[in-house]
């Protein structure tokens, strides 16, 4: 075997290898309901009349997700192909022993959004390169607030 096939054999080898690291996780919706994974949390919409709303979350218990790794807020495609035209990371503060996120947006933006609950544990135990999410849905509160203010 000459050297050149040698050295070709082992770059090609050293490139399996260390693309075997840069795997990506696999992340699952759970279809369980809020009381079946034990979350507690509030959602509030408030409609400033000014083309823009405003969603509080206020988790008070993280259940079985615990302990969540990120509170994400997702854009759907608008052409329904399941894509995300944007996620965005919330950033989320402890008050009164509870976490919170805040986001002000248009409120035509929001038609189809969605907040993800996002971990890597579930019942406490984690599973390597897997990550699950609990979806919260914008509309279902949006509805709730049109119907107060009507």
């Amino acid at each position: 075997m000459s050297m050149r096939t040698l050295g070709f054999s082992m770059v090609g080898l050293a490139a399996l290898l260390l693309s075997a690291n840069f795997a990506w996780a696999l992340g699952f919706e759970l279809g369980e309901s809020k009381d079946e994974l034990m979350l507690k949390y509030d959602v509030k919409v408030t409609d400033h009349g000014t083309g823009r709303v405003t969603l509080v979350l206020t988790i008070e218990d993280e259940g079985r997700l615990k302990p969540l790794d990120s509170v994400d807020l997702l854009f759907p495609s608008k052409e329904g192909t399941g894509y995300v035209d944007l996620s965005v990371s919330l950033a989320t503060r402890e008050e009164d022993g509870k976490r919170v996120a805040r986001v002000h947006v248009n409120k035509e933006l929001v038609e189809g959004a969605a907040i993800h609950l996002k971990t890597s544990h579930l019942d406490g135990k984690q599973d390597l390169l897997t990550w699950y999410y609990h979806t919260i849905p914008f509309a279902k509160y949006m509805a709730s607030e049109a119907a107060k203010t009507k």
